[in-house]
């Protein structure tokens, strides 16, 4: 982590018109340009998806379990931010990965940041609380991306459009 606390990113190129709207939401809404993006990312693709109808309750009971576990999760390492529940959280988010085939790089990064943040926060409750804001909000965020992931993969069976993961512009 760099010396403004920032992990690495990376850089995308888009045309300045776009980049200025980016600052201007930015100002306007007092939030960091990368959430912004995230947040209309997570838009567009909410307004893509094209519910089909559910099928195999078996799969629905299957996936809900895994929601759950991954929500439980989540909370208990919100309320015990440790590196033994982070791994825990990280072996659980990994299942999702890898059986749910869902994209959950941006929750991986945000509780591993939520742990850095919290080991480092003051111990007063106020104060602990004003530093960790931010961090829970990349975490609820990250977890909701996910959920609505697996919600219209597994829950309203629709297809991604014939986009895949393997898949790049």
């Amino acid at each position: 982590m760099s010396a403004t606390g920032r992990g690495k990113g990376s850089s995308v190129w888009v045309p300045f018109e776009f980049k200025e709207k980016i600052v201007e939401f930015s100002k306007r809404y007092g939030k960091p340009q990368w959430k912004i993006l995230l947040e209309a990312m997570s838009l567009y693709e909410a307004t893509l998806r094209r519910p089909k109808v559910k099928e195999e309750l078996p799969i629905v009971d299957k996936v809900l379990w895994y929601i759950e576990k991954l929500c439980m999760s989540i909370g208990a390492l919100k309320e015990t931010p440790s590196e033994a529940n982070l791994e825990k959280t990280l072996k659980t988010i990994k299942q999702i990965r890898d059986r749910l085939l869902v994209d959950t790089s941006i929750l991986e990064r945000a509780v591993g940041d939520y742990v850095r943040q919290a080991s480092n926060a003051p111990a007063d409750p106020a104060l602990r609380h004003s530093v960790l804001d931010e961090v829970t909000m990349e975490v609820n965020m990250a977890l909701k991306s996910v959920l609505i992931e697996i919600t219209y993969k597994y829950i309203l069976k629709e297809e991604a459009g014939g986009v895949t993961s393997g898949e790049s512009n």
